[in-house]
């Protein structure tokens, strides 16, 4: 009891909180509602246009000006940023939902692909990953039947062989200068199709899941992990060697003509860029396939994202005031970080130099601060098809909805 005793009198001594100290309390309340309020309004505002562009038949079209088209990767994207937003304002578009899910669902073709058919095959697998995705975030049992013939599309179109085992590329094929020739994997088009998997629910004892990892440990800048052996005679002959700063790359070839950020030069050896929606991609395909927080892949990643983290540019691309190469795929970088933070489940998120990010916040800040006519986003470097409007936007509204889970 004489403890308690002094116990209570300490605190009774203690000088209650000042009025600076309540009136700063709440101040920060009401930047954090107020943050809320324009994450609301620039939702509502890009929701409202990207339903204006909606067709008749339930698409989002993509392609030149004139000549666009149907596009099921587009309606896709739309679909699923108007599925996962907050159920107040998800209400509001499911009109252009439900369309939007019937357009997917017709263009679904007889091997459980969806959009261009047995001859365009060269997106294939890129566009049945978001018909799959856009159908299981908006209803898994209404769609459950098409859902489960994407999966065993993805699954079939899983590359088995070589350096690309256990990856996934754009299609069947690809197109070239001289015709078409046999699709390569690549971390987007695996991160897409994993996430795809993710939101159907496929079982992490899936062999899909093992293959996966095998495939992002060769896109990894990680000696440690990245021991294929094949793959590191490739890079050997073309005079490259595996990185040790855990960032990841676009694919596990020697080409360094693919590697949109380059190779740089590590002490006595050149390796390939690492740059930041790959790392992401990697950080997120990891925790769906299974992997834990601390494991060597997960944790060396992690690191390279607590030495790069950015709101304001793509790290891993160079700046450059006129090219704007630091832009470079810029929103597309924003919605696999907002997944992939939101997967890491660390907040504040602490950088190597000390300082703790609220990321939520800090990349609410500038989404809205980037936001053109209170209804859209563009960005300043083409690149990635990024001067298209209506593709950002839909980037954007995907990465909202995960930052509308966090900023109350």
């Amino acid at each position: 009891m004489r403890i308690l005793g002094i116990v209570l009198a300490a605190a009774l001594a203690l000088p209650a909180p000042s009025s600076a100290l309540r009136a700063s309390a709440g101040k920060q309340e009401k930047k954090e509602s107020e943050l809320r309020k324009k994450l609301n309004a620039a939702h509502t505002g890009a929701a409202d246009w990207l339903s204006s562009q909606q067709g008749a038949d339930g698409a989002w079209k993509q392609g030149p000006p004139g000549r666009e088209q149907p596009s099921v990767a587009f309606t896709a994207l739309a679909v699923t940023a108007f599925a996962r937003a907050p159920k107040e304002l998800r209400a509001k578009v499911q009109p252009a939902i439900d369309r939007g899910a019937s357009f997917i669902v017709s263009k679904r073709n007889e091997d459980g692909s969806f959009g261009e058919g047995p001859r365009g095959a060269f997106l294939k697998t890129y566009t049945t990953a978001l018909a799959v995705m856009a159908l299981s975030v908006t209803d898994r049992e209404k769609f459950a039947d098409p859902i489960r013939g994407g999966q065993a599309y993805l699954k079939q179109n899983q590359l088995k062989e070589g350096v690309d085992r256990g990856g996934s590329g754009y299609g069947d094929e690809e197109p070239t200068k001289e015709g078409t020739k046999k699709t390569i994997a690549n971390l987007s088009t695996t991160g897409f199709t994993a996430e795809a998997m993710e939101s159907s629910g496929l079982p992490k004892d899936d062999e899909f899941w093992k293959l996966v990892i095998e495939f992002v440990r060769r896109c990894q800048n990680n000696s440690e992990t990245n021991t294929d052996r094949e793959f590191v005679e490739k890079l050997k002959a073309a005079g490259l060697s595996v990185g040790d700063d855990g960032g990841l790359y676009y694919a596990p070839s020697p080409d360094r003509k693919i590697h949109k950020a380059g190779t740089v030069k590590v002490i006595d050896k050149e390796v390939v860029q690492s740059y930041g929606s790959m790392t992401y991609h990697g950080i997120k395909t990891y925790l769906f396939a299974g992997l834990a927080k601390d494991s060597p892949e997960v944790k060396a990643a992690i690191d390279w994202v607590r030495k790069n983290y950015s709101v304001e540019a793509h790290p891993g691309f160079p700046f450059d005031a006129s090219k704007r190469n630091h832009l470079r795929g810029l929103f597309y970088y924003y919605y696999v970080m907002a997944r992939a933070m939101d997967a890491i489940g660390e907040r504040p998120f602490r950088t190597f130099d000390g300082k703790e990010h609220d990321w939520p916040v800090e990349l609410a800040g500038q989404l809205l601060k980037t936001m053109k006519d209170g209804k859209m986003w563009v960005n300043e470097n083409p690149a990635w098809w990024e001067d298209n409007p209506l593709l950002v936007t839909c980037y954007v509204l995907n990465t909202l909805d995960l930052l509308m889970k966090h900023v109350e």
